[in-house]
């Protein structure tokens, strides 16, 4: 499950899944990082890499955490003016967490799937001497 942690004038988003995990995943099951009406198809939610934003439609990670795990992180600045920042952080990103959590859910059974499927073909090359 990914979290929520105010620092100073910023929070940060620390996902549940490795940078390099979620890499994979993007580029072997890129359908897994969204969420999709299934009536009218339209995307509702989607996870990216390489930036650093969130907002009610997605939320693209540029970071990692500075553990061994390497979780995909994005952090968003707190506006100076703002009061109540825990008031804050659940306004911006409260409905982003949850869909990042619904898509995390999936994510461990997709990766194992990919895992699998590498395997088989590495277990197939041969190397001629």
């Amino acid at each position: 499950m990914s979290k929520i942690t105010i620092a100073g004038n910023s929070f940060v988003v620390t996902s549940s899944i490795s940078m390099e995990n979620l890499e994979l995943v993007k580029k072997h099951r890129p359908k897994a990082l969204k969420i999709v009406d299934e009536e009218t198809r339209e995307e509702l939610f989607a996870v990216g890499i390489g930036g650093n934003s969130l907002n009610s439609v997605g939320i693209s990670f540029g970071g990692v955490s500075n553990n061994e795990e390497k979780l995909a992180t994005v952090t968003v600045p707190i506006p100076s003016d703002v009061e109540d920042a825990k008031a804050y952080v659940q306004e911006k990103a409260g409905a982003a967490l949850v869909n990042l959590n619904r898509i995390e859910a999936g994510i461990n059974e997709v990766l194992e799937e990919i895992q699998e499927e590498q395997k088989k073909v590495t277990d197939s090359i041969t190397v001629a001497v």
